[in-house]
C-alpha cells in the first residue's frame, strides 16, 4: 500500500489516517449544517421570524421553525460556543494531522535518502574497485606491451646498426679504391702535364729571346738612327740660331752706326 508521495504506508497506518479523514469530514459537515441554522435564525430576526426556513446540503436536507423565545436565544448562544468549540477542536485536529502526516513524511524521506546514499556509496565503492582492477590490468597490459615493443626496437636497432656498419666499410673501402685510383691518375695526368709544360716553357723562352734579341737590335738600330737623325736637327738649328744672332749683331751694328752718324752731323 503506497500514498501520493510514494512512500510504503502499514495497514495501520492507513487505517488511522482514514479514520481521521472521516471524522473531519463530519466535523465539517456538522459545522456547515450549524452556519446555515445560524444564518437562518439571523434572516428570520431580520423579516420577523414567522415562517419556516429550508436549508440544504449535499446530505441532508433540514427545516427550521425559529421563534423569539428566550430558549431560541439561549439555543443560539450554545450553537454559538459549540461552533467555536468545534472550530477549535478542528483546527487542533487538523494540525496534529498535518503534524503527524509531515513528520512521518520527513522520517520517510530521511529514510528513503540515507538508502539511497547506502545504497549509492555500496555502488560507487564496487565501481571504484573495479575501475581499480580494470586500470591495473590495462597497466600490466600496458607494461607487457611496452617491453616487447621496446625489446623489438632494440633488436630493429641493432640489424639497422650492424647493417649500417657493413653498407658503411663496404663504401669506406670503395671510396678508398677509387681514391687510390683517381690519385693515380692525377699524378699521372699532373706529370704529363707538368713534362708538356716545361717542353711548352722552353719553347715559349727561347722563342721570346730570339724575339727579344731581334726587338733590341732593332731598337738600338732605331735608336741610332734616331740619334743620328736627332744631331742632325740639332745641328741645322745651332747654324741656323748663330746665323740670325750674326744678322741680329750686324744689324744693331748698322743701327748704332747710323745713330753716331746722324749725331755728328747735327753738332
Amino acid at each position: 500500500m503506497t500514498n501520493s508521495t510514494g512512500f510504503g504506508l502499514t495497514e495501520q497506518e492507513r487505517t488511522r489516517t482514514a479514520n481521521n479523514l472521516a471524522q473531519l469530514s463530519n466535523t465539517l459537515r456538522n459545522s456547515t449544517a450549524g452556519e446555515n441554522y445560524l444564518s437562518a435564525l439571523q434572516s428570520a430576526d431580520d423579516t420577523g421570524g414567522a415562517g419556516n426556513i429550508t436549508t440544504e446540503t449535499d446530505d441532508l436536507r433540514t427545516t427550521y421553525l425559529p421563534d423569539q423565545s428566550f430558549g431560541d436565544q439561549a439555543l443560539l448562544q450554545e450553537l454559538l460556543n459549540r461552533q467555536n468549540i468545534l472550530n477549535m477542536e478542528t483546527a487542533a485536529e487538523l494540525d496534529r494531522v498535518n503534524s503527524e502526516f509531515y513528520t512521518d513524511l520527513d522520517i520517510r524521506r530521511t529514510q528513503a535518502t540515507a538508502g539511497e546514499s547506502r545504497a549509492g556509496q555500496r555502488v560507487s565503492g564496487e565501481e571504484q574497485r573495479a575501475g581499480y582492477a580494470e586500470q591495473g590490468a590495462q597497466q600490466r597490459a600496458s607494461s607487457r606491451v611496452t617491453g616487447q615493443e621496446q625489446r623489438a626496437g632494440f633488436a630493429e636497432q641493432g640489424a639497422q646498426l650492424r647493417a649500417t656498419e657493413r653498407v658503411k666499410g663496404q663504401e669506406d673501402r670503395g671510396r678508398t679504391a677509387e681514391t687510390g685510383a683517381q690519385q693515380r691518375a692525377t699524378t699521372r695526368v699532373t706529370g704529363q702535364e707538368q713534362r708538356a709544360g716545361l717542353a711548352e716553357g722552353g719553347s715559349q723562352t727561347r722563342a721570346t729571346a730570339r724575339v727579344t734579341g731581334q726587338e733590341e737590335r732593332a731598337g738600338i738600330a732605331e735608336g741610332g738612327s734616331q740619334t743620328r737623325a736627332t744631331r742632325r736637327v740639332e745641328g741645322q738649328e745651332v747654324r741656323e740660331t748663330d746665323l740670325q744672332r750674326e744678322m741680329f749683331r750686324r744689324y744693331k751694328e748698322q743701327r748704332d752706326y747710323g745713330q753716331a752718324q746722324r749725331g755728328a752731323r747735327s753738332y
